[in-house]
């Protein structure tokens, strides 16, 4: 009776720590520190031309974003891709060049992309393309 029920409390506390497990493990994309702590984890960033607010889709589905969130960019204190060594950033530019980068924040109407560990480039909302997640 005692391992009946040694293995009925293995398994159920297995259970619970499943979700758990799998909450922590986090998905590869866009991470975004807020000013107030907090981050934000997400697969594809926009921009709002016309308010110039961010939008990020944390879950999609076919594609299409379930959920997302609008964040002010002077909320934000950076933005970088998730911890895996070949995660990184592609920003597109227009005319047909790109940027790879772990790292970004936002200044106004341009973004400062981190390049390397002390090399910063600023690029302008209006130069660019598309910013996506690439593994």
């Amino acid at each position: 009776m005692k391992i009946k029920y040694a293995l009925f409390i293995t398994g159920l506390a297995m259970m619970l720590a499943l979700p758990i497990t799998a909450q922590d493990a986090g998905a590869s994309g866009f991470v975004i520190s807020l000013k107030n702590g907090s981050t934000i984890r997400g697969r594809t960033l926009s921009r709002d031309e016309t308010t110039g607010k961010l939008r990020l889709a944390m879950t999609e589905a076919g594609g299409e974003a379930i959920s997302y969130a609008v964040i002010a960019p002077e909320d934000t204190s950076e933005i970088r891709s998730s911890a895996s060594e070949g995660d990184s950033i592609r920003i597109k530019l227009k005319g047909g060049s790109d940027l790879r980068c772990k790292e970004f924040s936002l200044n106004g109407d341009a973004v400062a992309v981190k390049l390397g560990s002390a090399t910063k480039v600023e690029v302008r909302w209006s130069d660019i393309e598309s910013i996506s997640f690439a593994q």
